[in-house]
């Protein structure tokens, strides 16, 4: 059992950093190992424990799919709160087949609207997003 500083408290027991070390292991990136390690010396983090790359990018992962997740949940909260719906209502026409081959008759009947599956990731909602975890993104002059 891994002992703390002050020798009273466990941190964690054997057999449970074992099955963490296990499914580690098993842990296939989003991010390349290669990145990492490229960010961790850029950083003067050298290791030559693989362990320790796969836990910094499963950590970079999970961070990556926070903000992602945040500003998504951002852009639909600014979508319900526009009341307008990014829909496709264009109708369409159709033709009905008269009675007299001489006269076509046009109608219009209104299309069922589909909702968009643009998304679309904008600076203001990263912005506030990376606020949350006390990072500050500012707008150049030339773009404000």
């Amino acid at each position: 059992m891994a002992e703390s500083i002050d020798d009273s408290l466990p941190l964690i027991e054997e057999k449970d950093l074992e099955k963490f070390s296990l499914t580690l292991d098993q842990f296939n990136s989003v991010i390349p190992e290669t990145v990492t390690k490229y960010y961790m010396q850029q950083s003067a983090l050298q290791t030559d424990d693989e362990r320790c790359v796969k836990l910094m990018s499963l950590s970079v992962q999970k961070f990556m799919s926070e903000i992602i997740n945040g500003c998504f949940q951002l852009q639909k909260l600014r979508e319900k709160s526009n009341n307008r719906p990014v829909t496709n209502t264009q109708p369409t026409v159709i033709e009905a087949k008269p009675e007299n081959t001489d006269q076509a008759i046009h109608t219009v009947e209104a299309k069922k609207p589909t909702p968009s599956t643009n998304n679309t990731l904008k600076l203001n909602d990263l912005t506030d997003v990376l606020e949350e975890f006390d990072i500050n993104v500012k707008k150049t002059y030339y773009y404000t």
